[in-house]
């Protein structure tokens, strides 16, 4: 099963350029690709600066420069220095707020901040390794060189303050002495604020731009006094300033929690856009989306499918939007000095030089017990209009309580009315009971006029009822009737529709020859036609003993 990365970035690392190193895999779930800035436009600014190499200053984006034939040519290698200065503003408006950092790297093969992606719809989803409960005690879980979860071994060798742990040899854990590896002082010239960094390098202000959008700049740095890079002075030009329009803060909640892509607009301009959403689900899920945009476009949807797999498809209940303009430019002469323990310190040194212009806001999602219906947060445990779920309507004399709509006058709600389940025949006692033809409800019970009952759809005497004959559904046999609730005659006759009248159901009224006939006269009993005027005489009797008459 996936995972998704489950943090949301803070801000200030949203507002940071990603320096990524070259991961691992394909077909979608991948690492790392390169530096965002291999899409950036650069300006060569061979001229720009000096360096502690020989050599003119090698200016270039971050993609490998092409040789003869048209093919990348291989990266040498280098030690990196990267130098960020952000701009960072929000939706709403107000000051910018500045931000500068740098690090210092003896080579790439060693450098981090190689990481597992999986692609959806265009777009990057940040993977968090996942290997269930099968590492022990001293190991974590991380991914492998294939974005593979695999179980490490934790360096936890018990080290001071000014040491860091690490393997000697595998599964082997130790401490050495930190060794910086830095670039000296650095100074800039020429930006809109004084700007002088010392390591390990960060700077931050309440307001302010650390450098001026299309306006051109020097960083020198001093040299790093042990291991790192060696002086140099580089000029470098701003990128442009990022504004959306329309605004961020003009989506509505409808594009944010609807259905369809998430519309992003700003004004266009001629280097990178990187737009990263962090995703919050209802049940605090939470991810972030990275998508990558052709500035001079000005324009990006962000597909909904990729923000809704940032939270492995659960329902969104809160979105950032960060949307940053990136110029990078990388200088390839320079040089360092040095040598670390254990770690080879490459005589060539790249440096990147990034300029990120940020706008970014928040939407806040519905609060608890909130559902987005239409174009807004309601609630729908009491909302007559979405009650217990968008588009729910509670009509008539009824009301929404606890996510169900619940009648005024205390009946209960069947279908779409309001009954009295106690005294509606449709409803006896509850919705859809309806009660028997000619039979009343009380009380949430069926019930019919005395002496009849209840039986099935009809009211019924069982007195008399011949097929409920002292109960529901109690049928006499045939030839038998019902008298005082029990089935008295021959069972075995076919039923007689006149009784103590002589008559056959083939013949009709009427027998002949002085004979007992089927379904005429009871048991031991005759049918006298002609002396009796065909009435059914009891061979028992004083006037007709033995026979008719």
């Amino acid at each position: 099963m996936r995972t998704v990365l489950t943090r949301i970035y803070p801000l200030g690392l949203l507002l940071a350029p990603l320096l990524l190193v070259p991961g691992c895999g394909d077909s979608g779930k991948s690492g790392s690709d390169n530096d965002d800035s291999s899409a950036t436009e650069s300006t060569d600014t061979s001229d720009g600066g000096t360096s502690g190499g020989s050599g003119p200053d090698t200016t270039e984006s971050g993609s490998e420069s092409d040789s003869d034939t048209g093919e990348p040519e291989p990266a040498v290698p280098h030690a990196l220095g990267t130098i960020s200065l952000v701009e960072s503003h929000l939706a709403t408006g107000g000051s910018s707020v500045p931000s500068v950092s740098a690090s210092f790297i003896p080579n790439t093969e060693s450098g981090g901040g190689e990481g597992c992606y999986e692609s959806v719809s265009g777009c990057r989803i940040a993977l968090t390794p996942d290997c269930g409960d099968t590492c022990a005690s001293d190991e974590y879980c991380s991914f492998n060189a294939a974005c593979e979860s695999r179980c490490q071994r934790i360096c936890d060798a018990p080290c001071g303050s000014d040491e860091v742990c690490y393997f000697p040899a595998p599964d082997s854990p130790a401490c050495k002495k930190v060794e910086p590896f830095d670039a000296g002082a650095l100074t800039f010239l020429g930006t809109p604020i004084p700007i002088n960094l010392f390591p390990p390098y960060g700077f931050s202000g309440d307001s302010g731009t650390p450098f001026a959008p299309g306006g051109e700049a020097t960083v020198q740095a001093s040299g790093a006094a042990a291991a790192g890079f060696e002086a140099f002075e580089k000029s470098f030009t701003g990128t442009s300033f990022l504004q959306t329009s329309p605004s961020l803060d003009a989506l509505t909640l409808a594009d944010i929690y609807g259905d369809g892509p998430l519309p992003v607009r700003w004004t266009p301009g001629a280097d990178s856009v990187v737009i990263t959403a962090s995703v919050t689900s209802a049940d605090f899920t939470s991810g972030a989306v990275i998508c990558e945009a052709q500035d001079g476009d000005g324009s990006f949807d962000i597909p909904r499918a990729a923000l809704l797999a940032a939270v492995d498809g659960v329902d969104i209940n809160g979105l950032s939007i960060s949307v940053q303009r990136r110029r990078v430019e990388t200088h390839k002469d320079l040089t360092t000095t040095g040598m670390l323990t254990g770690v080879t310190v490459e005589s060539v040194g790249w440096l990147d030089i990034v300029t990120s212009s940020v706008e970014s806001h928040t939407f806040e999602g519905c609060g608890s017990g909130e559902l987005f219906c239409g174009d807004a947060c309601v609630e729908t445990e009491w909302d007559n209009n979405n009650c217990g779920q968008c588009g729910k309507k509670c009509t008539g004399n009824t009301f929404c309580e606890f996510g169900e709509c619940q009648c005024q006058d205390g009946g209960i709600l069947c279908g779409n009315a309001c009954v009295d389940t106690y005294n509606d025949t449709n409803n006896c006692g509850g919705c859809g009971n309806k009660c028997p033809n000619g039979s009343l409800c009380e009380w949430g019970e069926c019930v019919c006029d005395w002496p009849e009952v209840a039986c099935g759809n009809s009211c019924v005497n069982t007195e008399s009822d011949d097929n409920n004959c002292g109960g529901c559904g109690n049928a006499c046999g045939n030839g038998q009737t019902c008298e005082f609730g029990e089935c008295v005659g021959d069972s075995g006759s076919t039923g007689d529709p006149d009784p103590g009248t002589c008559c056959t159901a083939q013949n009709g009224p009427g027998c002949s020859n002085d004979t007992i006939e089927a379904c005429v006269c009871a048991q031991d009993d005759y049918c006298c036609m002609t002396t009796w005027d065909s009435q059914c005489v009891s061979e028992v009797e004083s006037f007709g003993c033995g026979s008719c008459g």
